[in-house]
């Protein structure tokens, strides 16, 4: 009886992380690939898309989280307010990640946080680092705009909106 409630709640965890775990893998990749061409480093490596990937995957998975406590509802009846603090608070965990993603390899190479820290300060474009930020805001925005319309609207009135009417597909 517990597993069979175990394989529910790991299939409803599931449904939930997967429309940000979808989001932020292309918006992650997009980002690397700018960072890429802006940096002239063209070599996409396995490196880069495994962090994209995990970024995503960390990112999606705060979000079911933040959604779950009343944090996350600090605005309620008031639409605008609630999307823009949404954004505002998973703004602030992506770009968390990141930094951490700048961090942790130089805290590899250096051993030492201090040494680190200094030489995040030094290496780091900060203007691009600002953009990059800009985009991720931008995007997490448009997630969370997307997302409660479509509460709002209600799932059969957004399938078909987007598939047309009496579309059979279910996903």
């Amino acid at each position: 009886m517990a597993k069979h409630g175990l394989g529910n709640l790991l299939l409803r965890e599931l449904k939930e992380a997967l429309p940000p775990f979808l989001f932020f893998l292309v918006l992650f990749h997009l980002i690397g690939l700018t960072e890429a061409v802006t940096q002239a480093d063209y070599d996409l490596t396995a490196l880069r898309a495994t962090a994209a990937t995990a970024g995503a995957l960390i990112v999606a998975k705060t979000i079911v989280l933040v959604e779950a406590l009343p944090i996350a509802l600090l605005f309620p009846g008031r639409r605008i307010l609630q999307i823009l603090w949404k954004a505002c608070l998973f703004t602030a965990v992506a770009l968390l990640f990141r930094c951490l993603e700048e961090f942790i390899p130089r805290l590899v190479h250096t051993g030492s946080i201090p040494e680190a820290l200094q030489a995040m300060g030094s290496e780091i474009s900060w203007p691009l680092f600002a953009v990059i930020a800009l985009w991720i805001f931008a995007g997490v925005m448009l997630y969370c705009l997307v997302i409660d319309l479509a509460r709002a609207a209600g799932r059969q009135k957004v399938r078909e909106l987007v598939l047309g009417p009496g579309s059979r597909f279910r996903p």
